[in-house]
């Protein structure tokens, strides 16, 4: 039996895909909360936890119904919010104390150097990076509000839809 050695461009694509998946986003999050955890795990692991008096709601049933003190990443002050849907955590949104420039750089820098590259996009709006793992989606904005600017980092549990639910 012979066996064909495989094209450059199959060897890349091979490379590609090892990466990707070395790449994973999943794990703990910022603060030492995990996604799918239930809120009486959350509570354990945080004993901080509490409330928020009026919860965000989204599509597909998550609810920001629960935060916790400010957690430092990269040198950021950030303030959680918890996105619970189907009894377990979903989502965790952060919000950057001070949202300027500095902060969206110091957190893409940290993002870089843990999921790898981003795909990303510039307009007068604002900035926005975004990684993409097995079971984790995340993403960094910069949004330029009538406020003055506002950095988000949004880590989430991939939902992924077949075509019957399109």
């Amino acid at each position: 039996m012979r066996f064909r050695f495989l094209s450059r461009a199959a060897r890349t694509l091979i490379a590609l895909a090892a990466f990707a998946c070395a790449t994973s986003i999943a794990g703990p999050l910022p603060g030492g909360l995990s996604l799918g955890m239930t809120v009486p795990e959350m509570q354990q692991a945080q004993p901080g936890l509490k409330r928020v008096p009026h919860p965000a709601r989204l599509a597909g049933g998550l609810v920001g119904s629960w935060s916790a003190d400010e957690v430092r990443l990269a040198g950021v002050a950030l303030l959680p919010t918890f996105y619970i849907a189907d009894g377990q955590l979903a989502r965790v949104e952060y919000l950057a104390r001070e949202g300027g420039p500095a902060s969206y750089s110091s957190l893409l820098a940290w993002a870089r150097g843990t999921w790898g590259a981003e795909l990303a996009s510039n307009a007068p709006e604002g900035s926005y990076a975004s990684w993409e793992g097995e079971e984790v989606d995340a993403y960094l904005q910069l949004a330029n509000t009538a406020a003055g600017p506002q950095t988000r980092l949004v880590i989430k549990r991939r939902v992924l839809k077949d075509a019957s639910e399109l």
